[in-house]
């Protein structure tokens, strides 16, 4: 059994609307799946509004989940998970939360 810990994520709100969550890239990450919900906890796995399965990391050599279709106001708190693809096989790191 692997003692692989999914990456703690980057949330960043780079423009007016919208916001990114992101993990550094490493050897063996093969995907990296984000699943999120605004202003309301994930309380079983189909409670998302937004999910996406990114396949490669991009150059700045973070896998990284984009959203700029959201408008955000202050006091906005994103719920989410993860999940890395490790050598093959799916880490989840679940029950996030971040403040935007």
């Amino acid at each position: 059994m692997s003692g692989y810990q999914v990456p703690e994520a980057r949330i960043t709100r780079p423009a007016k609307r919208g916001f990114e969550v992101s993990i550094p890239d490493e050897e063996g990450i093969l995907l990296f799946a984000f699943h999120g919900r605004l202003n309301e906890p994930i309380v079983s796995l189909r409670d998302q509004t937004w999910a996406e399965d990114i396949i490669r990391p991009g150059e700045d050599e973070r896998w990284t989940y984009t959203n700029r279709d959201v408008q955000l106001k202050e006091g906005d708190v994103l719920y989410y998970w993860t999940t890395v693809r490790y050598y093959g096989v799916d880490y989840h790191r679940m029950r996030q939360s971040a403040a935007l």
